[in-house]
């Protein structure tokens, strides 16, 4: 997609997985990107396509901040907030701690840096508004024993996705997100290859496979394109089928 040349860019949780793969895709096709991690990996995953990186916690106070000294008053056309962690219990055993970091990582560091942005976003580079992408989860429409935590809390970010779509409607910047399925990444690789999860779990996907972090990127660009530009407040299954069954 050339219509990225000359863009510029933002991803979070680009040191690996599905955040990786989209960085990579947007630099390969012409953008700016500044990769962003907690990982110091992610640097080197940076260098490999000469691209900046920012090594930060994306829950920090002040890394919106951060990334607003980066762009120094230039504007933003595509902002990946692909970020997150998980948490695997019983929802009444969850650590308070445990909690809190859910709620900061994977959905109170989007607001705030959606928030951050808003404003190099409505800009872009050419006068124009941008995009974003959040990364959801399928856990957000379905309860799923063992993250439910986790499902809970993708399932705020979906609907302050569709709000933010409907607030911003006006100006922009459009507001999309991805819902994976079981996706094989660094952080799911381990509970998929266990035999009572692999075989469960391919069974009831139509598909009859797992997803590879490159099977997110078509759609991703796709929603940060402009071949999107009617399409805001979407969060898109992209799951092998598995929410069909």
């Amino acid at each position: 997609m050339s219509e990225f040349a000359g863009r510029t860019a933002i991803v979070t949780g680009a040191a690996s997985g599905i955040g990786r793969d989209i960085a990579q895709a947007l630099a390969g096709a012409g953008a700016e990107v500044l990769f962003v991690d907690r990982n110091p990996a992610v640097t080197d995953v940076a260098a490999a396509v000469s691209q900046a990186a920012l090594q930060a916690d994306v829950a920090a106070p002040d890394f919106p901040g951060e990334l607003t000294a980066w762009l120094d008053g230039r504007g933003l056309d595509h902002l990946v907030v692909a970020a997150g962690i998980q948490v695997r219990t019983a929802a009444v055993d969850i650590a308070e701690a445990d909690w809190a970091r859910l709620l900061d990582v994977n959905l109170s560091s989007f607001y705030r840096t959606v928030r951050a942005l808003v404003g190099a976003l409505q800009r872009g580079t050419d006068d124009r508004p941008g995009s974003v992408l959040a990364i959801s989860s399928m856990s957000a429409d379905r309860a799923v024993p063992g993250i439910v935590p986790y499902g809970s809390v993708k399932a705020a970010l979906s609907h302050l996705v569709r709000g933010l779509a409907a607030e911003l409607g006006g100006t922009g910047p459009r507001i999309n997100a991805i819902a994976p399925g079981y996706i094989v990444t660094e952080m799911t690789a381990e509970m998929l290859a266990r035999p009572e999860n692999h075989d469960r779990i391919l069974a009831r996907t139509p598909m009859g496979r797992f997803g590879r972090p490159a099977d997110v990127t078509g759609p991703a660009l796709f929603l940060l394109s402009d071949a999107a530009g009617f399409v805001t407040g979407h969060t898109l299954p992209v799951d092998g089928g598995y929410a069909l069954v």
